[in-house]
């Protein structure tokens, strides 16, 4: 253990800390400052558009094409950094897990892109998010043990590869889902990117902290045009399905790499399963959020793919809240579910956890159903008050 801590401090830290992270955070904002006001500006001139309808909470013409500039931002200053690297360390910065990883990447990018120009149905892009994971896993980069979920350890590839599947596949949608109202999903991204940057440098994890930098350097100026950009000024822009699938993607990766890294490594045995929860409690809200809707749909006989209006941040907006107290309340809770596990998984058992989580989620939707109805009852008698 002293020996692998060793290592990671005079190989990597010094350098990484002070010249390459912030150098490969700074390169990428500066891509995506650039490009995001050239997207805007050929968004308007071929009238390239969200339409709004029924579920949508924003009015006037907004560009989707904001998660154009993620991919390429981020490939351009990963690459440079990793070269970098190369050339002043001796070593080579690139693994199989990195190929295989943009090699998925970019198959979700360019379906993204094309959904949000044309417009894809999920018959098309639920297979191509399967092939994407798929690529991530043959890579060697998937779930190999629960850590005593339901009385399960170490798993057989023959199982532990098809969950990994599902699992990104289940990220990437539950990003792609709560992209709803301005700001969250990105704020939540940053909020997990971050989470994942700060463990990925404790444990010297040089190439995902730098994948981390750059995705951050990507989000952040996107975050701002997205929060306080208007359309009247023409300085808004949604972040559609190239940035939400991307992003997904990404996240997924880094969390089966946070849940996974610490099996072969001597010294850390006792912590893995610390790893595991830390890597899945930053998608505690987001991942319940999509399995509720998913079940809710199939209860109700509608298609589990078929949109509505009932997402947590809906939730919130019906009940009074303004969009922007939705999304801090939102990314506030996750917040909180991370704390929460990351502390009571040192005291209690993890399928208790797993419980509490579940229950504390569910009540947190029961409060805000009964409030939602209480608030409809209340429209309701005043209306007819008033015709009376």
């Amino acid at each position: 253990m002293i020996d692998y801590l060793t290592e990671i401090i005079v190989d990597m830290n010094a350098d990484i800390l002070l010249t390459v992270l912030p150098t490969t955070f700074f390169v990428c904002l500066m891509l995506t400052i650039v490009a995001l006001p050239e997207v805007i500006r050929i968004a308007f001139r071929k009238q390239l558009f969200d339409v709004p309808d029924y579920r949508k909470v924003h009015t006037g013409q907004v560009p989707r094409l904001g998660g154009v500039t993620f991919l390429p931002g981020i490939m351009i200053s990963v690459m440079l950094a990793f070269g970098f690297l190369t050339e002043f360390q001796s070593s080579s910065s690139v693994t199989a897990e990195i190929l295989f990883g943009a090699s998925g990447a970019l198959f979700l990018y360019m379906t993204g892109v094309a959904d949000d120009l044309v417009g894809l149905s999920y018959r098309v892009k639920f297979p191509i998010q399967i092939f994407s994971a798929f690529l991530l896993c043959a890579s060697g980069l998937w779930i190999d043990n629960f850590h005593g979920i339901f009385g399960i350890h170490e798993l057989h590839p023959a199982i532990g590869i098809p969950f990994s599947v599902v699992l990104v596949v289940l990220i990437i949608n539950a990003i792609n889902l709560i992209d709803g109202i301005d700001g969250l999903a990105s704020g939540l991204c940053i909020m997990m990117i971050t989470l994942f940057a700060i463990l990925f440098v404790r444990e010297g994890l040089l190439r995902y902290a730098i994948i981390a930098a750059a995705a951050l350097g990507a989000l952040l100026p996107f975050y701002i045009y997205n929060v306080y950009g208007t359309s009247e000024k023409r300085t808004k822009i949604f972040m559609g399905d190239a940035g939400s699938l991307t992003m997904g993607y990404i996240i997924s990766a880094f969390a089966i790499k946070a849940a996974t890294f610490s099996d072969d490594i001597p010294g850390l045995e006792d912590r893995q399963t610390s790893f595991f929860v830390y890597s899945f409690a930053v998608l505690i809200v987001p991942v319940l959020d999509v399995l509720r809707l998913f079940f809710h749909r199939i209860i109700h006989r509608r298609s589990p793919f078929e949109p509505d209006r009932c997402h947590i941040h809906h939730k919130f907006l019906a009940i009074g809240l303004t969009i922007g107290q939705a999304r801090h309340l939102i990314i506030g809770i996750s917040l909180l579910f991370f704390l929460g596990n990351i502390i009571l998984i040192k005291y209690i058992d993890i399928n208790i956890l797993i419980v509490v989580d579940i229950a504390v989620w569910t009540l947190i939707h029961i409060l805000i159903s009964r409030r939602i109805k209480t608030l409809q009852s209340e429209h309701a008698e005043s209306a007819k008050n008033y015709l009376e």
